[in-house]
């Protein structure tokens, strides 16, 4: 037997984690991550769409202040704003600061604040707290971008957690899938697979495409069960989530524009066809995309470029953050690689995937030229850049666009990301790697 049989064999029958209904993965890294600034002096913030887990994350991080850290229930100090009760303490900075131990200096108290955005004034009550008051340590969770609500003056006072929908190998994870699992591991540490194995994942990742990362969603194993949750999700953002913010936005409106974006995704955005076909007139839509994108819904990929003649520079692409929105807007869960959008379904999946994992540091971008050649993803890490062409089906030649931008850049590194070709080609100076698209997490 070949060392290569012995270590899928060592690995595909070892223990791995157990399933506990729970974002495992997800869950201990961003538990680890809020950890380490637990006593930084300043504001942690946990922001990302709504029911992605955030309340879950400082509940955990509550019983390990309880457990590990031996602080006492009266040093944790709790308000859910979604409370009537709370929110009216939070309206009022005065109201607020009351509610506070601010001269028990003796003690360190760990403020935990859910929903911060419902109040108007909290941006200037935490920089109060944190200026002078130290022995405060606030923690708190929000649902939409932090400059909405938190003036900029916060700048420098706080340390801002994105909590993204489930990302792939998260969602594998939470399945309980061990076997798909342990590829995804040995592919890790090899970028090989047996037989086989390539199918496997490839049909976890359509279950993944037709219904999204939403924790809620993915804790049904009902497909009807989960349909239903993603469109309650959409209906409570439309008819309250938007409600909260300074937007003049109607409801009808603002779907009426999510289904276009849904029906465009991958593709140039087209503001004066949006215009044309929403009832919404220019002002009005760049306000309804500043809100799909500080509410996490949109994601607006801007165009990579040095040549402005050449080069597109200005018109971005749109993405929604999670899939299964975009299937429940359409109302279509069959997703399959024979359907004419799987291209554009697949480059969603893999932009996305990008921005859950990327490093803090990594700029992420699309590229065309005016003669059309385009290459989906451009990711600038450490002045260096990673073309990454993305193939709804099986792509075994490196396309023209990348080909184009690679004599024109000359990375060292490119890929192509398709359905199940895993080969690697050298054109010019660059390798091109031809991997499965779910490998998109690795790069």
């Amino acid at each position: 037997m070949s060392d290569w049989s012995n270590f899928f064999k060592e690995l595909l029958f070892s223990s791995f984690w157990t399933h506990q209904h729970e974002r495992t993965l997800a869950e201990q890294n961003i538990k680890n991550k809020i950890w380490k600034y637990i006593d930084d002096d300043r504001i942690i913030l946990l922001n990302g769409a709504r029911q992605t887990g955030k309340t879950t994350l400082i509940k955990m991080i509550k019983e390990k202040l309880l457990q590990e850290k031996g602080v006492s229930e009266n040093q944790i100090l709790w308000f859910d704003l979604e409370q009537i009760d709370d929110l009216d303490i939070w309206e009022t900075q005065r109201n607020a600061l009351n509610s506070l131990p601010l001269k028990n200096i003796s003690k360190k108290y760990y403020l935990f604040v859910d929903e911060f955005q419902k109040s108007s004034e909290i941006g200037s009550t935490l920089k109060v707290i944190h200026d002078h008051y130290p022995h405060i340590k606030p923690i708190i969770t929000g649902s939409a971008s932090w400059y909405l609500n938190i003036d900029e003056s916060m700048a420098g006072r706080k340390i801002v957690i994105p909590i993204w929908p489930l990302n792939f190998e998260e969602f594998i994870d939470w399945q309980d899938a061990q076997k798909t699992k342990q590829y995804l591991s040995v592919f890790k540490e090899t970028e090989q697979l047996p037989s086989g194995s390539v199918e496997n994942i490839n049909k976890k990742l359509l279950s993944f495409l037709s219904f999204g990362g939403y924790p809620g969603v993915n804790l049904s194993n009902d497909d009807d069960t989960k349909i239903s949750i993603l469109q309650d999700l959409i209906n409570s953002y439309l008819t309250r989530d938007i409600k909260l913010w300074n937007y003049k936005a109607n409801s009808l409106q603002v779907k009426k524009l999510l289904l276009l974006l849904s029906a465009q995704i991958g593709e140039l955005l087209n503001k004066q066809y949006l215009t044309s076909n929403s009832e919404l007139n220019r002002v009005a839509l760049e306000n309804r995309l500043e809100l799909l994108q500080n509410t996490f819904i949109l994601h607006l990929l801007s165009p990579y470029f040095i040549n402005k003649k050449k080069e597109i520079v200005r018109n971005p692409k749109a993405y929604l953050i999670d899939i299964g929105l975009r299937n429940s807007l359409l109302n279509n869960f069959s997703i399959i690689p024979e359907i004419p959008e799987f291209g554009h379904i697949m480059e969603n999946f893999a932009v996305i995937e990008l921005l859950k994992n990327k490093n803090s540091t990594d700029k992420i971008h699309f590229w065309q030229n005016r003669q059309n050649q385009e290459v989906d993803i451009i990711i600038k890490r450490e002045n260096k850049l990673i073309p990454i062409e993305v193939k709804g089906g099986n792509y075994a030649s490196v396309p023209s666009g990348l080909k184009s931008f690679i004599r024109t850049y000359q990375p060292k590194k490119a890929f192509v990301l398709n359905w199940s070709i895993i080969k690697d080609e050298q054109y010019k100076n660059c390798l091109v790697k031809f991997r499965p698209i779910w490998f998109v997490n690795n790069i």
